[in-house]
């Protein structure tokens, strides 16, 4: 095989630098949403005038010319009960903003645009109007006209929905699961196809990743608790579709492009498709594999690839990740490569979603891994099993703790990780089940961080992570 594309020092140079740049960027969306909702607060309780409002203003300003540092213009979007900076759902903003989110919902604003040239004093004219009553507003023929006769040019609105796709209540008519389960039948039509040597299906693997693709956009925390479910008695089919999940889910961490990610998924949902070619006796031996047994199993990359090579449409990235997934970002995996430093960056993804996966799951050879001990497996062969900015940004996707990882507290608590706190590998959003004793309880959220340091110490703590099937707990039904 050939490498394709994503190569060299300059490459993975200018996909470090856009991820921090994108993390940056993003961390200064926040403080200005937060400033924002300071300053319409603030307003509410003093004159405009008022030295606290002044101030207020100030800080935004402050906040809103350290954005201009990292990006053009601030776009906030208001999609349903969430706020949206760009693609990225601030779900614990939404929580907190709350108030601000109903207001601009109720005052028919469906998103903020707030552009270079925006100055304390239109700043506070739009805080004055945003804080007026909807009959006055009304009257006036809404916020954008009132904007408008005021002369604020930096200041853009949206009408409700202008960001939603779709009417919410149709985005969530068939439940991710069911997307899942979905997801799950095509790979066994694909698989019969292949052991049958028929054409694949893959207007039906398209439309999988497609659908995947979308739920990853509108809410990447909760489509990362499906990537929980496993088989042991259907390992490669659910494997194949947690891998396409996981992939997504890393690959919208990086500036790549709805076509590019599409590429990605159908890789990813194919990546295994070779395995279909090796013997059941030999996939599912209980115990070490003889060398003979070994060398065959070795072969399904390449049988994966020549599967895909004999099917038209399959892009080239796609067929390369068949080809490349277990050939380690050193190259001293299998097949064996030469030509070039290392596998393609879609390759290197599928590469450490994949033996994640696999480690979580249980296997007729090997029990399944607590995700913890998966992912410190991955941060030990950084730089030589796995590219380490990707496991740098894996890590930072799903904490160290990933969504659907069931923990015991240190106070004893058993509960469900539901959420991953910003800058907290460790301190996630745990969804309590049972209390001390072992009792259930009805399920509570706790924020680990939070709690610990308004208590000052560590009672909270999450101290080991613990194996679903060792308590009779499915996490997917607390997610």
């Amino acid at each position: 095989m050939e490498g394709q594309g994503f190569q060299g020092a300059e490459d993975r140079k200018k996909i470090a630098l856009d991820y921090f740049r994108s993390k940056g960027l993003l961390e200064r969306a926040r403080e200005v949403l937060k400033h924002l909702s300071a300053a319409k607060k603030t307003f509410l309780i003093y004159p405009p005038h008022h030295e606290m409002c002044l101030q207020a203003v100030s800080q935004f300003m402050e906040a809103f010319s350290a954005y201009l540092r990292w990006g053009k213009e601030f776009s906030l979007r208001v999609i349903g009960e969430e706020f949206f900076f760009e693609e990225r759902l601030l779900a614990r903003e939404s929580v907190l903003y709350y108030p601000l989110l109903n207001e601009l919902r109720e005052k028919e604003v469906g998103g903020i645009t707030l552009l270079p040239g925006l100055d304390g004093a239109e700043f506070s004219d739009f805080i004055q109007l945003l804080n007026l009553g909807w009959d006055e507003i009304a009257e006036a023929g809404g916020l954008p006209a009132l904007l408008e006769a005021k002369g604020a040019a930096h200041v853009l609105l949206d009408k409700p929905g202008t960001w939603e796709e779709k009417p919410r209540q149709l985005r969530e008519l068939a439940s991710a699961r069911e997307e899942y389960f979905e997801a799950v039948d095509v790979i066994r039509e694909l698989v019969e196809q292949v052991a049958s040597r028929k054409r694949l299906s893959l207007n039906k693997a398209n439309r999988v990743v497609g659908m995947i693709l979308n739920r990853v956009g509108e809410n990447r925390s909760a489509v990362l608790g499906l990537a929980t479910i496993k088989s042991y008695d259907e390992y490669t089919s659910f494997h194949s579709v947690n891998v396409l999940i996981l992939s997504l889910a890393l690959g919208s961490m990086l500036p790549l492009d709805r076509n590019a990610l599409m590429i990605l998924g159908t890789g990813a949902l194919l990546h295994d498709l070779g395995k279909v070619t090796i013997p059941q006796n030999i996939l599912n031996k209980k115990g070490p594999l003889t060398r003979r047994e070994w060398e065959l199993m070795r072969q399904h990359p390449v049988r994966g690839a020549d599967i895909l090579l004999a099917q038209p449409g399959v892009h080239p990235l796609s067929v390369t990740v068949a080809y490349e997934h277990h050939a380690r970002y050193d190259l001293s995996g299998y097949p064996a490569i030469s030509g070039k430093d290392h596998i393609s960056l879609f390759s290197r993804i599928v590469q450490v979603v994949d033996v994640f996966d696999a480690m979580t799951s249980a296997r007729p050879y090997q029990g399944a891994r607590t995700p913890d001990h998966a992912i410190r497996v991955l941060v030990k062969g950084m730089g030589n099993a796995f590219d380490p900015l990707l496991v740098k940004i894996f890590v930072d996707m799903m904490g160290l703790y990933p969504v659907g990882t069931l923990v015991r507290l240190r106070g004893g608590e058993l509960g469900v990780v539901y959420e991953q706190a910003e800058g907290e590998a460790a301190s996630p959003r745990v969804k309590i089940i049972r209390d001390c004793e072992g009792r259930e309880v009805e399920p509570y959220l706790v924020d680990v961080a939070r709690l610990r340091e308004e208590a000052g110490g560590d009672d909270r703590e999450v101290v080991e992570s613990v194996l679903p099937e060792k308590v009779a707990v499915d996490p997917l039904d607390y997610l």
